[in-house]
């Protein structure tokens, strides 16, 4: 069996624009200067508490998100956030890293590039659809690898100089200059307003995806925890939200925390981590204590870190099972494979709007179940599907079976499937009963 076709709304929840799901509005909102300061998040906390269902989310693009609004709750909630000093973004998606202009790493700041589009594409800006977004990585410590863009530009290095590797759609990409590259971008953008709101850089002749094409995309995505040197000696502190999402008073602590550190602000970073900036070397050490003991992720290796899960049933509609209530068990019992190589993605319907790229193992919500789908995208689930109350200690199970000396996670994975498994990966209960397949 298939899974049920999810609805598809052509958008996401934006700052002017709430998303109805199952609890209610979605309201995202993404810093226009990418920080805010300690006594803004606690604000925005109280503001959660007060006209929303007090659950804030930080998502996998680094934005964040209230949740449990109701109609005659949004204005209040934009008033507040308007209120605390903080500008949201509005228009285009271009994103950048968090700490472009202060990462020492990074081999060009991404800022001027991305302001330069955003106010030269002024008399187009309202054509686009509202899923169409540009990526401008820097080269610095924050890969912007794992993220979809109708435009990517990648600083590279060119002799004394750095330009910027251009890929359109899934096309192959140019190495340009920085002004070749902003007239590049803004043609195409332009190129794409003109075909309507529904159309994206695929769209384009010549932009279709290319097999082997995909050499602006060879950095690793990695979930930016840990500390990372900035200039003047300072350094920026990533700690992870558990599965993207926690309760108000959870952000009101780590501003707290954050502000107790000596952080200069927080930012709203990918893979759902929130930076703390400017501290020093002590400051960067007592801030991931502080997130450690509020149960967030501080290190790289936490099983969770490699666990993507939406929100699952009862908070989305399309969902058929409760994914984010699940993922603490199923990080524990996939703990021993995840070892850097594997990712998996608890996604209760097909639409995989926690993960944007392919996971190695995805767990996709159906009406008599989970299915599983081994190294591919949501929407290609197929039953059979196992009930939901028995995953975790399949997945135990799973996670237990022998490796050869050196084997990763995902070579394990990979030998399972040739062993036999064209079709993908069995679960198995025991030793030879299969349980599940795709």
């Amino acid at each position: 069996m298939s899974p049920r076709p999810p609805a598809r709304r052509g958008a996401c929840p934006a700052f002017l624009a709430p998303m109805e799901t199952g609890d209610g509005l979605i309201l995202r909102l993404v810093p226009a200067e990418g920080a805010i300061s300690p006594d803004q998040l606690r604000g925005l906390a109280r503001a959660a508490t007060a006209f929303g269902n007090a659950m804030m989310e930080i998502t996998a693009r680094g934005s964040l998100q209230v949740r449990g609004l109701r109609a005659e709750t949004v204005a209040p909630l934009q008033d507040a956030v308007l209120a605390l000093g903080i500008t949201p973004r509005l228009g285009l998606a271009i994103d950048i890293s968090p700490l472009s202009g202060l990462d020492v790493m990074e081999i060009a700041d991404a800022r001027p590039l991305a302001r330069r589009i955003r106010e030269e594409m002024a008399g187009f800006a309202d054509k686009l659809g509202p899923k169409v977004s540009v990526v401008i990585d820097g080269g610095g410590a924050i890969s912007l690898a794992g993220q979809k863009a109708d435009v990517r530009l990648i600083a590279r290095h060119s002799g004394a100089d750095a330009r910027w590797s251009v890929t359109i759609g899934g096309g192959t990409p140019e190495l340009l200059t920085e002004p070749d590259a902003a007239t590049l971008a803004l043609d195409t953008l332009s190129r794409i307003a003109a075909l309507g709101r529904r159309a994206r850089a695929t769209d384009l002749p010549g932009c279709a995806a290319v097999p082997g094409a995909s050499s602006d995309r060879n950095r690793a995505p990695s979930t930016p925890l840990g500390t990372f040197p900035l200039a003047h000696g300072r350094f920026a502190c990533g700690i992870g939200l558990p599965f993207g999402a926690g309760a108000a008073d959870l952000f009101a602590n780590l501003a707290d925390a954050a502000e107790a550190s000596g952080a200069h602000d927080l930012r709203p970073a990918t893979e759902r981590v929130l930076l703390a900036t400017g501290l020093d070397a002590d400051g960067a050490h007592a801030f991931a204590m502080a997130a450690r003991r509020l149960g967030c992720l501080t290190t790289p290796d936490d099983p969770r870190a490699f666990v993507a899960a939406c929100p699952g049933a009862p908070a989305c509609v399309c969902a058929h099972y409760p994914a984010r209530d699940l993922a603490p068990g199923v990080a524990e019992a996939l703990a021993p494979l995840l070892d850097g190589t594997v990712t998996v993605h608890l996604s209760a319907c097909a639409k995989g709007c926690a993960h944007p790229t392919p996971a190695t193992l995805t767990f996709v919500g159906m009406d008599d179940g989970i299915a599983l789908v081994h190294e591919g995208a949501p929407s290609g689930a197929r039953g059979p599907a196992v009930p939901v109350d028995v995953l975790a200690a399949m997945l135990a199970t799973l996670a237990g079976t022998p490796r050869a000396p050196g084997e990763t996670g995902r070579g394990l994975l990979a030998r399972m499937q040739k062993a036999g498994l064209p079709a993908g990966l069995w679960l198995r209960e025991g030793n030879d009963r299969p349980m599940v397949k795709t």
